[in-house]
């Protein structure tokens, strides 16, 4: 992961947590998930 990626990864998944991120969804906070999930959004 680039330093830029685990920047934003580390804030989002920090965004969601305090906003109460589901406890059922919490392995969509994984940097594993995450990467997927990013990856689909670029076009």
């Amino acid at each position: 992961m680039g330093s830029a990626l685990l920047d934003s990864y580390f804030t989002d998944v920090l965004t969601k947590i305090v906003n109460e991120h589901a406890n059922r969804d919490i392995d969509q906070l994984l940097p594993r998930a995450y990467r997927a999930q990013a990856l689909k959004a670029v076009p």
